[in-house]
């Protein structure tokens, strides 16, 4: 399109683009001018030089970064919760969506929607303590059952660190399987449905139905949430529809100094260096390497994807 053909349109249509203005600024503001500070990753940075005047000391706290055994700890860490909440947690919210398609309209549908939706509302520091009653060693239902049910013996599920993850996992799980459904059951609801009626009068069973019409019709959703979910690999501050990956709150309320081996990631590193510590310098490194590496796995699964399926991204 022409730069003339551009500008006419942009005129025909300023009303609708002046709407767009105070979004424009709010991203340059909040999302674009804050990236000025990742120049403090290669900076001995005190608040009271600042960035403009701190002394410029090139790869140093990269260095240190690789240097350092806690790096390689939480970066296991990191890698192990998310690689396992995106093979388990990432379908969840399909066949969520799929289930609560299938449900005929009427109340009991609206109930089980809003039943699965509510948890999405509710703090991660009540859920930490819920979690941490339901779970306690002593008083926690779930020992409770075991050991008066079943007879086994309780279990101390929030002080023996492999639990840890699977614990995360599941919570994160229950609380945003249901809204992030909402993503999939728009995109079932732009299904032509005279290709349902066609496959009916054809003899196709409800599964060939949602197998050869459904899960296609919604397939370039899929493919999408899925790149973007490459990028929460590293760093769980990643929070995109259809992605159950534990954030910063599951495992900061979770945790505790007993499973701090198999709970602190990346992210709590960064808090505990840049918060608790004020390096800034060192925490800004860590934070740019994680960007770094998931903008490399998004571009990547984008390009796969855009050749095995012919969808993408951009």
């Amino acid at each position: 399109m022409e730069r003339g053909q551009v500008w006419k349109r942009i005129k025909r249509r300023k009303t609708l683009y002046l709407f767009l203005v105070p979004a424009v600024v709010a991203v340059f503001i909040f999302n674009y001018l804050p990236m000025l500070g990742i120049v403090i990753a290669f900076q001995d940075y005190t608040v009271s030089t600042g960035f403009l005047s701190s002394p410029f000391v090139g790869f140093k706290h990269f260095a240190a970064m690789f240097d350092n055994p806690d790096f390689y700890e939480s970066l296991k860490n990191t890698l192990g919760i998310n690689v396992f909440a995106i093979l388990i947690g990432f379908p969840m919210p399909i066949l969520m969506a799929l289930m609560v398609n299938e449900l005929k309209e009427g109340r009991f549908k609206k109930t089980v929607q809003s039943i699965t939706y509510l948890p999405h509302f509710i703090s991660w520091v009540i859920i930490g303590g819920i979690v941490y009653r339901l779970l306690d060693q002593d008083t926690g239902i779930v020992n409770v059952i075991m050991t008066s049910v079943f007879g086994g013996e309780a279990v101390a599920f929030m002080r023996e660190p492999h639990y840890f993850w699977g614990i995360a996992i599941g919570s994160a799980i229950w609380k945003e399987i249901g809204w992030n459904s909402i993503i999939y059951l728009a995109a079932i609801t732009a299904i032509d449905q005279q290709l349902y009626e066609a496959a009916i009068v054809d003899g196709a069973g409800r599964l060939k139905r949602i197998w050869h019409i459904t899960l296609p019709g919604i397939a370039p959703t899929i493919i999408v949430l899925f790149i973007l979910t490459t990028g929460s690999i590293v760093s769980v501050n990643f929070s995109v529809g259809g992605t159950m990956t534990p954030n910063f709150e599951t495992l900061f309320n979770l945790r505790n100094a007993m499973v701090s081996s198999a709970s602190d990631n990346l992210d709590i590193l960064v808090y505990k260096i840049g918060v608790q510590y004020a390096h800034y310098s060192y925490a800004s490194a860590i934070g740019l390497f994680q960007s770094a590496v998931a903008l490399i796995l998004i571009v990547l699964s984008n390009r796969m994807s855009k050749k095995v399926n012919g969808y993408g991204l951009y």
